[in-house]
């Protein structure tokens, strides 16, 4: 066999012999005219390989920004549903949630996209927006796709096993209440009452529970005057139900129970566990009064008992529950000339200081039976003018 170089425009590169029908070889018997058309389709094949995967990588390029996106998100919701969240992420959170919430639907993120917001109740402060997710979270151990968002801030619905669970693994205080909504709290609050940061928090929500954090506690102490940044305690309180509190003592009683009026449950004073609205009567006449009950009982006229009454006319006193009223008007100074006639009411003037108004302050010891049974003593404080003696002006609330 002879072997013959290539002429110079061939363009295949292999060595090449002929045939006996002197056709022209490859070295491995190959025609030479098939090897050409085997080449000539391998280069556009390729050609739309490296296309397609230019295109899959450009997809590829888009979509990861979009999951780095989604996940951050996800993990920054969570960590605001779990109280562990920084201002900036509970800022960023909430802003990017009111844009989703508000916004051009088209507009949204595309992570947001599939997200569903829908308004519980009326458009004033008590609204809840629900937020249905696309995929589950885990929060605190319960799994979730609905968020609420209303003006205590993020939170999820959980059941009683889940309530029990998170109460007792974050040693929450329960603080209740009949006079607001909602009807009770799980809490972590501090020595003070104060929380410098959100903090898990368990409330009831009609037959169920949510769980959510508490606000978080405005940094305005350093701005007060020293008297009102000082807290009401045990010595505060019993000074108060036993007539024999200064002003200052009085102005610090006072704030507690303006607090606990007027604040929601995750702002109340730690000492405060229950506030509502017994039906204590004298003589078929119901007292306007409500109960605070405290977590530590005070020790009122060597008596213990954790549960204090207030009234807006100016009346602070212990509830004893059924005990022997004679030795509480033993130690109170009252006698049977201090009975008022016809009702089971002892009361006398313990002490009286003038007012810069130029009124004068009259505090008086009083002991009661309420119909139940229940003995109730305290301190009743009114104002009256000092120069007049007019009835009317004799009972001013304190």
């Amino acid at each position: 066999m002879v072997v013959t170089p290539p002429s110079r425009g061939t363009r295949d590169l292999g060595l090449r012999s002929r045939s006996p029908s002197g056709q022209l070889q490859g070295v491995h018997g190959h025609n030479s005219g098939l090897s050409r058309g085997r080449r000539a389709c391998m280069f556009p094949r390729t050609i739309r390989a490296c296309v397609l995967m230019l295109v899959a990588c450009c997809g590829l390029a888009d979509a990861e920004p979009a999951q780095t996106e989604a996940l951050r998100f996800e993990q920054n919701l969570l960590a605001v549903l779990e109280c562990r969240a920084n201002v900036d992420t509970r800022r960023t959170v909430a802003s990017t949630l009111r844009a989703a919430r508000y916004g051009d639907p088209a507009g949204r993120p595309l992570h947001l996209r599939d997200w569903h917001f829908e308004q519980a109740g009326g458009a004033d402060a008590a609204s809840v927006t629900v937020i249905e997710l696309p995929v589950p979270l885990t929060v605190q151990g319960v799994r979730t796709q609905r968020v609420f968002e209303d003006a205590q801030g993020l939170s999820i619905a959980i059941d009683a096993a889940a309530r029990d669970r998170i109460v007792a693994r974050h040693g929450l205080q329960l603080q209740s209440s009949t006079l607001h909504e909602p009807f009770r709290v799980w809490s972590a609050r501090s020595v003070d009452g104060n929380t410098s940061a959100p903090s898990i928090m368990v409330s009831s929500d009609g037959d169920g529970y949510r769980l959510g954090c508490t606000a978080q506690a405005a940094s305005t102490q350093g701005a007060l005057p020293l008297d009102r940044q000082q807290r009401t305690d045990a010595n505060d309180l019993t000074a108060a139900i036993e007539c024999r509190a200064d002003d200052a003592a009085l102005r610090r009683v006072g704030r507690l129970l303006q607090q606990v009026m007027e604040q929601p449950q995750g702002e109340w004073p730690a000492e405060v566990h229950a506030v509502s609205a017994p039906t204590h009567a004298i003589n078929g006449t119901v007292l306007p009064v409500f109960q605070i009950e405290l977590q530590t009982p005070l020790q009122i006229q060597g008596i213990a008992t954790d549960k204090v009454l207030a009234a807006p006319a100016g009346l602070f006193a212990a509830d004893f529950g059924r005990i022997d009223v004679a030795s509480v008007l033993l130690d109170a100074g009252l006698t049977t000339a201090h009975q008022q006639a016809g009702v089971q009411v002892w009361q006398r003037e313990a002490s009286r200081s003038a007012l810069p108004s130029g009124s004068i302050r009259i505090h008086e010891r009083v002991v009661a039976i309420a119909d139940d049974g229940t003995v109730l003593t305290g301190c009743s404080s009114s104002q009256m003018r000092a120069a007049a003696s007019d009835p009317q002006n004799a009972n001013i609330p304190h």
